[in-house]
Formats: structure tokens, C-alpha cells, sequence
């Protein structure tokens, strides 16, 4: 369900008032401003977007546009000999359809810190396994032909909440213990009786303030209910479907692989045969470890 209160909550007392303002600013105080992934989505949906138009976007933020630059520039972009020097010329070669996938990443990897102590997290596990899902999530997409793109952002959008939780406890509760969710034995229960919210909120919460598709909002707040309750929102089967990956291929930032994970009810409803699936999970592996520039 959405948000429905404007207090985080601490232990189950209110500690800190906090407005839905509040949260997108404390989001974009961890790195790039998401106020970016944002136009240039609204932008690639014109057919007729130039290259000098997007370059405009990007040049918001000057760091992304020199990561871009960087990017075009390595050996899987780098097929010439001339190396390229504005954002207009790494646009060119990296070529628009790929430029989002590429910001929404790299805007995701500023925001991890080395360590997300609340979670007992790295932030290199965080990394890695948000690089896997997104690509797993693409993949699956195009195997049943809806939009990969979205996909690839739902997925890598989906754990941005506990990376804005992960900011705000070690701001204001310095002392989580580490196993102290896992003692729960459900995370987003753990949270919820913690800040009064769960990560998936604040992830649902934000990409609608940054003006990101309904589909990816929707889809992430609905991906934490049983697959049979969500037959309605393929996108939310599709990031269930890449949870369960990463679970098998013990790259999930929380949970094991326990056998039942590919609910076979999601995967009929997909489309999808399980040999496709290793397939789609050898790729992913491939692809996310690719992006990881």
C-alpha cells in the first residue's frame, strides 16, 4: 500500500517528523539527483528527441555526463580509433536506447555506500545484486515481449528504499545491530515496525516523484505479495521472477535459494519454461557484469 503517514517511526514511537518532501530530499542528498533519470524518461518517450537534447539533460549533472563520456570510451563501446570528448559524441556511440539503462545505473551505484551498516549490507553485495536483478528483469521482459527498458529500471529501482532507510538510521539510530531485522525473520515486517514504513513505500514513493512511469511504481509496491494476487501487473511477476534468480544464484541481498523460490503459478503466467531461465540467468551474470564501470 502507499505511503500513508508523513512520520517515520522508530522502535514503533515517532522520532523524527518527516513530509514525502523530506524523503526525496534526503534521496537525492545520497548522490546524483534522481530529478535527472526522471526528464531524460520523459524525454526518450518523444520519438523525435535529438542527441543535443538529451546531452542538455545530462549536462545537469557534471559528473554523470563525464561518466558517460568515460563509458562510451571503454572497449565494448570503443570500436574506433578516435576517442570521443563530449557527451554529444558518447550519445553517438553508445547510441540513445542504451543511455538510460546506463544513467539509471550508474545513478544507482553513487547512492550505496561502502557500507550499509542497518542491513549488514557492502556495498558492493548491493551493487551486484541490484546489476543482476535489473538485467534479469530486461531479460525477462524481452522474452515476453513488454516494454525491457521499464523492466530494467523497476528492477533497479526496486531496493533504492533501503538505501534511503540505510541514510536515515545511521543518522538518527546509530546503534541498529546488525542481525536485528534477521531476528525478525521478515524484512519488510522488521521495517515497517522500525520507521513505519518498508522499503518498498519509499522505493513506490519516489520514482513517482521523480515522474517515472506509473508501471514502475505500481509494480514495485505490489512485488512483495504472493504471485497469485498480482496475475493482473506482469511487471510485478517479472521482478518476483528476477528476485528468484538472484536467490538461485546467491547474489539476492536477502534470502537463500530454498527450491521453491520460480513460483511455477508466475512463470505459466509469464510464458516462460524453466530452461529459459538459465539462460536468462547466464546472460544476466554476463550483462550486469558489464555495466559494472
Amino acid at each position: 500500500m502507499p505511503i500513508n503517514s508523513n512520520t517515520l517511526h522508530i522502535g514503533g514511537v515517532a522520532h523524527l517528523s518527516t513530509t514525502y518532501e523530506g524523503l526525496l530530499s534526503l534521496t537525492d542528498s545520497l548522490n546524483a539527483s534522481g530529478q535527472i533519470l526522471g526528464l531524460l524518461n520523459l524525454a526518450m518517450r518523444n520519438p523525435q528527441i535529438t542527441i543535443p537534447e538529451v546531452g542538455q539533460i545530462l549536462r545537469l549533472d557534471v559528473v554523470l555526463s563525464a561518466r558517460i563520456i568515460r563509458i562510451a570510451n571503454t572497449a565494448f563501446f570503443f570500436k574506433t580509433t578516435r576517442t570521443c570528448h563530449t557527451i554529444e559524441e558518447a550519445l553517438t556511440r553508445v547510441g540513445l536506447r542504451e543511455i538510460a539503462r546506463l544513467v539509471a545505473t550508474s545513478n544507482m551505484r553513487d547512492r550505496a555506500p561502502d557500507y550499509l551498516q542497518t542491513y549488514g549490507l557492502s556495498g558492493e553485495q548491493f551493487n551486484k545484486s541490484v546489476r543482476f536483478t535489473a538485467a534479469a528483469c530486461q531479460l525477462i521482459a524481452a522474452e515476453i515481449q513488454m516494454n525491457a527498458n521499464l523492466a530494467y529500471l523497476a528492477g533497479l529501482i526496486r531496493p533504492l528504499g533501503i538505501l534511503v532507510l540505510n541514510q536515515w538510521s545511521s543518522k538518527h539510530v546509530p546503534v541498529i545491530a546488525k542481525p536485528a531485522w534477521s531476528r525478525v525473520g521478515d524484512l519488510l515486517k522488521w521495517e515497517q515496525a522500525t520507521f513505519g514504513l518498508n522499503h518498498l513505500n519509499v522505493s513506490s514513493f519516489i520514482t513517482r516523484e521523480w515522474g517515472l512511469p506509473k508501471v514502475v511504481s505500481e509494480s514495485i509496491e505490489k512485488s512483495s505479495g504472493p504471485s497469485h494476487s498480482v496475475n493482473n501487473c506482469p511487471m510485478t511477476l517479472i521482478l518476483q521472477t528476477a528476485d528468484a534468480l538472484a536467490k538461485s544464484n546467491r547474489v539476492a541481498l536477502f534470502g537463500h535459494h530454498d527450491g521453491s523460490a520460480l513460483d511455477k503459478e508466475c512463470l505459466n503466467f509469464l510464458g516462460i519454461k524453466t530452461v529459459k531461465l538459465i539462460e536468462i540467468s547466464r546472460e544476466a551474470s554476463r550483462k550486469s557484469q558489464k555495466v559494472a564501470v
